[in-house]
């Protein structure tokens, strides 16, 4: 009886570590839209990460994309930074308290983040200022 009872705990203890690191079929996929100075785009790669009341929103791959650092604590969810890479001509941010501007909402599972940033055309590597939304469902 030791024995079967010692293999029936081990399979158990594999179908549940197993069933633990598989996607929950209520998971949500993490979708996003990105508009700069006018131009959409529409990464393949979103991934949103949640640590404590921060939420962070990465867009796109090292090339060109943006991060958004969302305060999901402050009275009103607050932007806290903007980073935009190399999309539809622009490099720049926005980061709360050095200028900028940024308005932040949530509402039906999306995060939209839109204002002005400080940067770079990426053509001409003359300074430059964009109006971006980015809008991702996380």
């Amino acid at each position: 009886m030791g024995a079967v009872s010692t293999a029936a705990v081990a399979a158990l203890s594999v179908a549940v570590l197993g069933a633990c690191g598989a996607p929950s079929a209520a998971r949500i996929s993490s979708t996003a839209t990105v508009r700069v100075n006018g131009n959409e785009v529409r990464p393949h790669l979103v991934r949103c990460v949640q640590l404590e009341w921060y939420r962070t929103i990465e867009v796109g791959d090292g090339e060109s994309g943006a991060t958004v650092v969302i305060d999901q604590w402050a009275e009103s969810i607050t932007a806290k930074a903007v980073r935009i890479r190399n999309l539809a001509g622009f490099t720049g941010g926005f980061s709360e308290g050095d200028g900028g501007d940024a308005h932040t909402s949530f509402g039906d599972n999306t995060f939209t983040v839109s204002g002005t940033a400080d940067g770079f055309d990426t053509a001409t590597n003359q300074p430059a200022t964009a109006e971006f939304r980015i809008a991702a469902r996380c």
